[in-house]
């Protein structure tokens, strides 16, 4: 399978989870602002670990609210686990995150952020960027 291929099908799956979820708020499943041609297809379970590219094992996120998960898989991996559990959840329903979810997603949001206000990357500049914490809850 080539890149474009590969980049074409995860296109594909990300307009099909927009017509089974119908975001009707304009955030993504992590609380950033939804920008819907630059979604992208987050594996639940990831492909390393046997994880499909399949709607059933994906999460709907703009590009920054995807770099920073991978940073708190990281960083924190029960946090990361944590909203990817909430991730199964939302997939589950068929619908976008409620109020509820995405208070808990944002709270784990924050915590991490607290835990890890002061760490660095492996250049010394700070690990959680402002873009990172400009979320819209």
């Amino acid at each position: 399978m080539n890149v474009f291929f590969c980049g074409e099908f995860m296109k594909e799956i990300t307009k099909e989870m927009l017509k089974i979820y119908k975001p009707y708020s304009d955030l993504d499943w992590m609380n950033y602002k939804l920008v819907k041609k630059d979604l992208t297809f987050h594996h639940i379970k990831k492909r390393e670990n046997g994880g499909e590219q399949i709607i059933e094992n994906g999460a709907l996120l703009m590009p920054i609210a995807h770099q920073y998960l991978h940073i708190i898989e990281y960083k924190d991996f029960d946090t990361y686990v944590s909203i990817n559990k909430m991730f199964e959840i939302v997939n589950k329903q068929l619908s976008e995150p409620t109020k509820e979810q995405r208070e808990i997603i944002e709270y784990l949001l924050s915590k991490f952020e607290e835990n890890h206000s002061d760490d660095k990357n492996s250049k010394g500049k700070t690990l959680i960027k402002w873009q990172y914490k400009h979320r819209g809850l």
